[in-house]
């Protein structure tokens, strides 16, 4: 086979268009995978080879012998862009050193002393949102506010100035023409910003092991490790950026689904979840498993770093490697029905968070707003419901995540009939 003949990833119909309407149901690209191998050699939008590996086990395998699959070298070749220096650009060692300033501020009992400020916000924007009356927009009334409130106020940072890290987040994830000086430009001011904050912290005596906010446990993280006052505040740009605009996409790309999707024809998801609410918890775990929230449906590529067998194919030294997470998610091998939303299904080992060395730190955190908003909008506004049709709603273009431009729904719908199944 030569390289013309190769199949295109991302696949075309994955090529969003300039009207930015996408097909209404995402797992519609799950068919798209159909009779390819676990590992397929691809082409690239310019040229380039690259292997699409399509198995759980073998995305396993690349998310987690990071001495086998590397990150280093494997950006700047489209579609993928260039990523700053940040975690998701590094291996090894340096990887750990840059990881570890941060990650004890994750730790599960830490993101319980999160829980009561993401109820009290997400209650606020809640009764915000009756004030306003119907058709709210669950971007810009609820998703954003919320998801960049949350780190915000974890991080410490003056409310007056989370605008600033919307617009560099918009900056820092564009994929459009200039995406890449877009991309260092926002990484920049927002490193400087970060600097400012953390310079004092960082000269002050350390701080202690109850730290007030996460911007503290940098600073004494970095203290105690001796790592400098440009790589702490990278990793705190980075933190905020990987902290709101994911998860923010992940509860409009997650309601829309909810709200247009019926179990065996009757009831919507999301007025089973009104009726019961003990499903939320495996829900949200559905539903990341399900619904991609990025535009490419993978996770970050990869290099072999040496000569390597993944799903029976010989990979050469170099060769680059591209972990299909959304396919992965639905491997038959390892979801039974994978096509289903199953609130009741038991064993849930998605990989929307990654695994390995680079799993998403901020993953707990996540789960926690997700489950928290599904919770009190279910339960306030049992019948609410899409504003416009499925097929007229818009998704974003010109970015790396994924989500409807606008989500209008009605909250103040009429009262819902019977639920079909308990």
């Amino acid at each position: 086979m030569t390289a013309t003949d190769l199949p295109r990833y991302p696949f075309p119909c994955q090529d969003v268009p300039v009207d930015g309407h996408r097909p209404t149901d995402p797992m519609g690209l799950s068919a798209l995978y159909n009779g390819l191998a676990p590992v397929t050699r691809v082409r690239l939008p310019e040229g380039h080879e690259a292997f699409l590996v399509t198995g759980h086990a073998d995305c396993l395998r690349v998310l987690r012998e990071h001495d086998t699959f590397r990150r280093a070298g494997a950006d700047a070749i489209p579609p993928y862009p260039r990523t700053s220096p940040t975690m998701l650009a590094r291996d090894g060692r340096e990887h750990r050193v840059h990881r570890d300033l941060v990650a004890n501020a994750f730790a599960p009992a830490r993101i319980d002393r999160y829980r009561p400020s993401v109820e009290r916000l997400t209650s606020r924007l809640l009764d915000a949102l009756v004030q306003a009356g119907d058709p709210i927009e669950v971007n810009e009334q609820l998703a954003m506010p919320l998801t960049l409130g949350v780190i915000g106020g974890a991080m410490g940072l003056p409310e007056d100035d989370l605008p600033l890290f919307r617009t560099w987040g918009d900056m820092f994830l564009s994929t459009g023409a200039d995406h890449a000086a877009e991309n260092e430009r926002a990484m920049l001011e927002m490193s400087a910003y970060m600097a400012g904050r953390l310079g004092g912290l960082m000269a002050d005596a350390e701080p202690g092991p109850e730290e007030a906010d996460l911007l503290a446990v940098i600073a004494g993280n970095a203290v105690r490790r001796q790592t400098g006052l440009e790589e702490a505040a990278l990793l705190a740009a980075s933190v905020v950026i990987a902290g709101w605009e994911t998860t923010a996409a992940a509860i409009a790309g997650h309601l829309f689904r909810l709200l247009t999707t019926r179990e065996d024809g009757g009831d919507t998801l999301y007025r089973l979840l009104a009726a019961h609410p003990h499903h939320i918890p495996r829900a949200v775990e559905e539903l990341l498993r399900t619904t991609p929230g990025t535009v490419f449906e993978s996770a970050q590529p990869r290099r072999a770093v040496r000569e390597v067998e993944l799903g029976g194919v010989r990979l050469r030294e170099g060769d680059l490697v591209i972990p299909a997470i959304e396919r992965a998610n639905r491997d038959p091998d390892v979801f039974e029905d994978p096509e289903h939303i199953d609130f009741r299904r038991a064993q849930n080992s998605h990989l929307a968070f990654g695994s390995g060395p680079h799993v998403c730190l901020g993953a707990p955190l996540a789960r926690l707003e997700l489950a928290v908003v599904l919770r009190e909008l279910t339960r306030r506004f049992p019948a609410a419901r899409l504003h416009h049709a499925p097929h007229d709603v818009v998704w974003n273009t010109g970015t790396s995540i994924r989500h409807p431009a606008a989500l209008c729904l009605d909250l103040a719908a009429p009262e819902r009939g019977p639920v079909t199944v308990s």
